[in-house]
């Protein structure tokens, strides 16, 4: 009503007003009124507590465009913890966070998605995840997929032995005979 018809209110009055709102858990309808107030480090702050990422984030990039990253990175670490993995990979994206958008990507058996965000990070980084990926794909039988993510990895060996699981012995001897030195390959081959 105050914001509505924009009547003179005193200032204590709006003070009772808000610590009203934030007392009662109403943050995001706080965040309204101190936005609506031009108090918008208080409204920001009471839309962070309430979970309105999304407002905080349009409040943000208008009138605190340094805080847009953190609030990236806490709004998909909020839905993570609301199990909502598979949302909260782009806002780790947006935050630049891509160990994080990973991890969701690969908890939320998006496993496209995970193998977009492992192709553009460096081998130190990639490799790990790389040989997540390639279990899941030996797991449901694509073995094709599996031996390319297994090599992204540098994990010859588990490929070897994937094959060698699935009594595929000519992509055994193919796969351990392209990468490994003959010396190390035919102990595991015999």
């Amino acid at each position: 009503m105050v914001s509505t018809f924009n009547v003179g209110v005193p200032q204590d009055q709006l003070e009772k007003i808000s610590a009203q709102l934030i007392a009662s858990g109403m943050h995001e309808k706080a965040g309204d009124f101190f936005e609506k107030m031009n108090i918008l480090d208080r409204a920001l702050d009471s839309y962070q507590r309430g979970h309105a990422f999304r407002k905080a984030v349009e409040l943000a990039r208008r009138a605190f465009p340094a805080l847009v990253v953190n609030l990236e990175e806490e709004w998909g670490d909020w839905l993570v913890s609301q199990k909502q993995l598979d949302l909260s990979i782009e806002h780790y994206v947006q935050a630049s966070i891509f160990n994080k958008a990973i991890e969701a990507a690969l908890n939320a058996r998006k496993w496209n998605r995970a193998v977009q965000l492992v192709a553009n990070q460096p081998p130190e980084i990639a490799r790990p995840y790389y040989k997540q990926i390639a279990k899941h794909y030996s797991e449901v039988r694509q073995l094709d997929l599996a031996e390319k993510y297994y090599v992204n990895a540098g994990e010859f060996v588990e490929a070897f032995e994937m094959y060698v699981r699935a009594n595929k012995w000519d992509q055994a001897y193919q796969v351990i005979s392209r990468y490994l030195p003959e010396s190390e390959y035919t102990m595991l081959y015999v």
